[in-house]
């Protein structure tokens, strides 16, 4: 197998493509990655099998020109550079992975000279455009968005999905067709990830949120739910990343005095370190908002990763995460109510039998979705070979 994978993604930071190389390498592929810079990085670098290309920096921020400007560029430096690279290597597919979709179009030589091309969309334009910009009915934008899946879609040989939802939308409402539809969730590297003992001794209560520091994604939530039972049990908040809503997220822990009590590291990290920096914790924190983005179409790789590793999960019922996880397997309360959020902490905190079945009860849900099935319909998908559908 000789692929190529696209992606307005930071290479090192992104678990969902790392999985998909590993699987490459595994079998003794060799990848080319074109990915988006890194602090200190070079123009490219040699990573065992795989090559990195990196393109542009990334955009954060909330004005929407200067988004698009950022995508643009990416996919024009993107064609270039995989035309170039095509002509040498003669991929036998191009992998690209969303958001936007129209970056796939930056394959359009590789597909029109025989290569397969296959969509992988981690998001859904249409529901996070309408909950970062709008937070209402589709507009005008909405509907271009929508246009804009299509075509990608029908451009693309395969679209792979990030969860059954994405996948039901997909088909229904953007009328792909279901035998081009593939439904593959962000599950945890099993190279990667692996259980480790705990390290600390404290009676402290020890609470994780691992991820981008987004305001949809309830950072602000959290952190006032601490506030409220700081004093009635001893606890401690960990959250580990980066995003637009940090210098917020500071000054609101600094308003309500947490002290101690919430810890921040400020910056990314590599997919690599999250074993280490979740394991020995008592609870994982999901906290997103309810918007059309997160209730839908998010299953968060998070609250994935936590499962994995054995450890209770407190999370909003949305309905993405409750179609894949039962009552009993993740300690559920109200989107956006503080007051529940932390009631949930502190029961957990009281009742360790119940984080203890939280762990096992969880656990199921890899009886059922697994790498080495999904792996295996990937890598189906890249050679040509004939799809079994095990993972649709």
């Amino acid at each position: 197998m000789n692929v190529c994978m696209v992606a307005y993604s930071q290479y090192f930071r992104d678990a969902r493509i790392k999985r998909y190389v590993g699987s490459i390498e595994g079998k003794g592929g060799i990848i080319d990655v074109l990915a988006l810079q890194e602090d200190g990085t070079k123009h490219h670098e040699q990573i065992g099998n795989c090559r990195v290309f990196y393109l542009t920096e990334k955009y954060q921020g909330s004005n929407r020109l200067l988004y698009v400007w950022s995508y643009l560029n990416f996919f024009l430096k993107a064609f270039f550079k995989l035309t170039s690279l095509y002509m040498k290597n003669r991929y036998s597919a191009v992998h690209v992975h969303n958001m936007p979709n129209f970056i796939v179009f930056a394959a359009i030589v590789p597909r029109l000279l025989g290569a397969k091309v296959i969509l992988d969309v981690h998001d859904l334009m249409t529901a996070n455009y309408i909950a970062k910009f709008t937070g209402s009915k589709p507009s005008l934008m909405v509907q271009c968005l929508m246009f804009e899946q299509k075509i990608a879609a029908m451009f693309a040989s395969h679209v792979l999905c990030a969860d059954h939802m994405q996948k039901a939308y997909l088909e229904n409402e953007c009328n792909v067709p279901k035998e081009k539809l593939t439904a593959v969730l962000n599950l945890p590297d099993e190279r990667i990830f692996c259980r480790r003992e705990p390290t600390h001794s404290s009676n402290i209560f020890r609470l994780i949120y691992h991820g981008t520091i987004a305001k949809r994604l309830g950072i602000d939530i959290m952190l006032e739910a601490v506030s409220k039972i700081k004093k009635e049990i001893p606890v401690q908040l960990s959250i580990y990343g980066s995003g637009d809503y940090l210098p917020e997220a500071l000054r609101l822990a600094e308003k309500l005095n947490l002290g101690e009590s919430a810890y921040f590291n400020k910056a990314f990290f590599p997919v690599e370190k999250v074993p280490e920096m979740v394991s020995g914790m008592d609870i994982g924190i999901i906290a997103n908002r309810k918007t059309l983005a997160t209730d839908r179409f998010m299953l968060p790789v998070k609250l994935l990763e936590y499962v994995y590793l054995g450890i209770p999960v407190v999370a909003p019922r949305l309905r993405n995460i409750q179609s894949y996880f039962d009552e009993d397997m993740i300690e559920y309360y109200d989107p956006e109510n503080v007051d529940a959020l932390a009631e949930c902490i502190v029961r957990l905190y009281r009742e360790p039998k119940r984080r203890e079945s939280l762990i096992k009860q969880s656990a199921r849900f890899y009886d059922k979705h697994s790498w080495k099935i999904q792996g295996k319909e990937y890598l189906t998908l890249i050679s040509g070979e004939t799809r079994t559908n095990v993972c649709s």
